[in-house]
């Protein structure tokens, strides 16, 4: 399975275990934003940060499995969703999840393609059972 996760920056190091576990696993993660150097602020690095947006744009295209951590804040990861939705729209064969307290905290969050779920461990469970037991 392809995976892709959207999360604020603060959720990054728990976000990396989980894909190198993924990773170990032989699932594929689409594209890895936890390894990235910090591009803020992004106008200073507007060359770097187009190519970096223009590359998980394109991730999302090729993911089976798109997961959201919810939060009461943050940018970048609900314009992932958008994406996220709309390649769902073009064939609905791409499963989204919104985790936490927050996933259903705007109007978005409820488009009939969304999966609510209260955690991570939901996902994975549902996901792949086989390694549910030994995620992090």
């Amino acid at each position: 399975m392809k995976w892709y996760f959207a999360a604020r920056t603060k959720h990054k190091l728990i976000l990396n275990k989980i894909i190198k576990f993924y990773l170990r696993e032989n699932h594929k993660v689409v594209f890895d934003w936890t390894s990235l150097e910090d591009l803020e602020p992004y106008s200073k690095n507007a060359d770097k940060s187009k190519e970096i947006a223009s590359k998980i744009s394109l991730a999302i295209h090729n993911t089976d499995i798109f997961v959201l951590i919810s939060d009461p804040a943050g940018t970048d990861m609900f314009v992932e969703l958008g994406i996220a939705i709309a390649c769902w729209m073009q064939n609905q064969k791409l499963r989204i999840y919104i985790t936490g307290e927050y996933n259903k905290r705007s109007l978005m969050h409820l488009h009939p393609a969304i999966i609510h779920v209260n955690n991570l461990k939901e996902v994975f469970k549902k996901e792949c059972p086989e390694l549910f037991e030994n995620i992090i």
